[in-house]
């Protein structure tokens, strides 16, 4: 099962910079739709375009295996931890 850390990646920005990271700060900065981050955030297996990846990688300042993770078992997965 493949995983998009969003979550966790807002909130290690929020901590970093002492303000508060919404899904209306990344759209503003990356040009990817509200609609779009929550459903990233909120479905298991979303299918996610490159474009967007690349994006949120150079906004969160990461590589892709900071936004990916890959889990064998469904049950290891805790979603939004």
């Amino acid at each position: 099962m493949i995983i998009l850390n969003l979550k966790n990646l807002m909130k290690r920005k929020s901590a970093a910079t002492g303000k508060k990271i919404t899904y209306t700060d990344i759209e503003d900065a990356t040009g990817i739709s509200y609609a779009t981050l929550s459903r990233i955030n909120s479905t298991v297996g979303y299918n996610i375009k490159i474009d967007h990846i690349e994006k949120l990688c150079r906004y969160f300042g990461c590589t892709p295996n900071d936004l990916i993770s890959i889990y064998d078992d469904p049950k290891a997965f805790t979603p939004n931890s």
